[in-house]
């Protein structure tokens, strides 16, 4: 995997891009991008910094860096959640985020919308809700490693939007199947030096910490030099000792914690 990502995140840097147009729905200004790069041929998905909506709680013009900042975190703890993602400043619309677009390849580690009687084995329910026709449903997760790095990976930058559709198991490289992963994608509303984890996958509260989850938090209890300075390039100092202080919070606890109560756990729309 560690290959494979490196020979994406190469072709996003130097690749040669062609926009394809906006992707719908998309709460911020996002494109597909065609990259070309040593005789490969991949998708990416372009954010530029200009058409970031303002939000309260996140400075302006700074998602597209905590996008990077977040695959800058999973690389360097060898956790393999966020796609290849790096800031391309040539491109059409200015300075932004290019990400690895994840071709789904399966459900395995899904997060689901099914009735009660359909839950999937061994999947933990979170909430229920009815739709619009009247229909009772329960969003529920499933417990593989997969996901649980990227519950782990939450918790680290305090991610305070991972939707069920912000997670993907697929491949950043075409014809390499064998590079199938699990990713968490859209993760620029995270890294705030407050509080803010929203998610749906609360499901591993009370998990105690593994040992690789274990090492990843010792790492972070005193950020190592060389990642403290490629993270510096996307986020404030504020946020990168925001950082070390959950991690520290999070070794003394030693598990996954249970869902606040004082604030909102789930984003919304929380598919």
């Amino acid at each position: 995997m560690a290959e494979v990502e490196a020979v994406v995140t190469t072709a996003l840097t130097s690749g040669e891009c062609t926009l394809m147009g906006e992707i719908p729905r998309a709460s911020n200004a996002t494109a597909l991008v065609v990259v070309e790069a040593g005789g490969r041929t991949l998708k990416a998905v372009y954010k530029p910094m200009s058409g970031e909506r303002p939000l309260r709680d996140f400075p302006r013009g700074t998602l597209g860096l905590r996008e990077v900042a977040s695959f800058r975190l999973s690389r360097g703890l060898d956790l393999g959640v966020v796609p290849p993602t790096v800031l391309r400043t040539d491109l059409a619309s200015g300075p932004g985020s290019l990400q690895a677009y994840v071709e789904a390849s399966g459900t395995a580690d899904a997060v689901g919308l099914t009735s009660v009687a359909e839950i999937p084995e061994g999947y933990v329910p979170m909430f229920a809700l009815r739709t619009e026709d009247g229909r009772d449903l329960v969003l529920s997760h499933g417990l593989g490693r997969g996901l649980r790095r990227i519950a782990f990976f939450d918790l680290l930058v305090g991610n305070a939007d991972r939707k069920a559709g912000h997670i993907i198991t697929g491949s950043t490289l075409p014809g390499e199947p064998t590079a199938d992963g699990v990713y968490g994608i859209d993760n620029g509303l995270s890294f705030h030096t407050e509080e803010k984890l929203r998610t749906v996958l609360w499901g591993f509260a009370g998990t105690e910490f593994d040992d690789a989850e274990e090492s990843a938090l010792s790492t972070l209890a005193d950020v190592p030099a060389a990642l403290a300075d490629d993270l510096g390039e996307c986020l404030a100092e504020a946020e990168i000792t925001a950082l070390s202080r959950r991690a520290k919070a999070l070794r003394a606890e030693g598990a996954f914690p249970e869902p606040p109560g004082d604030r909102t756990v789930i984003p919304w729309p929380p598919i």
